[in-house]
């Protein structure tokens, strides 16, 4: 099974610095441009079996209305999904997680994440395997270390009643962060440390990670693709 996590920053597909500001307007207003990015990540992500994105956006006005989850859908294989909203802007923009699947999916988990200021998440769904269930959780962790401290202990103990569970997302820390020790000493095994997926045009922080934790082995590995900040990770469940 491959399984992709991406944060695809709504489709603005920012490829430098100066694009930061160059395409500010991307992020208040609707364009074109956006459609074409979506077609082409949504071209990538169909070879895969689960996605996992975040910054997906659910309908606001920057995306002309048009939610996101239904643009995929419509140009991809993908017959199963599950959606969050994490942050609602005014009419602007409605930011949310996304889990696409071609084999049958259940929810089991979508939970706000402990935060001083609110807008993450954590959505998870289940997907039977030869083995048993598998649980897929996509989160998105705010920027401050305290923060992710509580969002750690938080989706640890979420997910603990799972004895096979992926977990991944883009958490806004290093590889070597305090806080992703939260995990690591509590049987989850780390599969991308030190590989860098931020930022996307010149790969300098492993910002997005990839954990597994019970009878699960696989490899996780980051792909080239850019049509974000962020760089994709892929898993291959063995």
């Amino acid at each position: 099974m491959r399984i992709l996590s991406y944060n695809i920053q709504a489709a603005i597909a920012s490829d430098s610095y100066f694009s930061y500001l160059s395409r500010l307007h991307l992020q208040i207003m609707p364009s074109p441009t956006k459609t074409t990015v979506l077609q082409n990540i949504a071209q990538y992500i169909s070879d895969f079996d689960v996605v996992c994105l975040q910054e997906v956006d659910l309908g606001g006005f920057r995306n002309g209305y048009k939610n996101q989850v239904e643009q995929f859908l419509a140009h991809t294989p993908f017959e199963y999904y599950a959606c969050q909203i994490n942050r609602v802007v005014g009419k602007l923009s409605v930011h949310g997680n996304l889990i696409l699947s071609k084999i049958p999916l259940q929810q089991v988990v979508n939970t706000p994440l402990p935060s001083r200021i609110k807008g993450r998440g954590m959505l998870a769904v289940a997907v039977e395997m030869p083995f048993g269930q598998m649980v897929v959780a996509n989160a998105h962790l705010s920027l401050g270390m305290l923060d992710q401290l509580k969002q750690i202990r938080f989706i640890r103990e979420t997910l603990k009643p799972y004895d096979n569970v992926c977990l991944m997302g883009d958490f806004n820390c290093p590889s070597n962060a305090e806080q992703l020790h939260l995990l690591k000493d509590f049987d989850y095994i780390h599969l991308n440390d030190n590989t860098a997926t931020y930022p996307s045009w010149h790969p300098k922080q492993t910002l997005d990670h990839i954990f597994i934790k019970g009878c699960l082995k696989g490899r996780a590995e980051v792909a080239q693709f850019c049509a974000s900040d962020h760089l994709p990770v892929i898993l291959e469940i063995e």
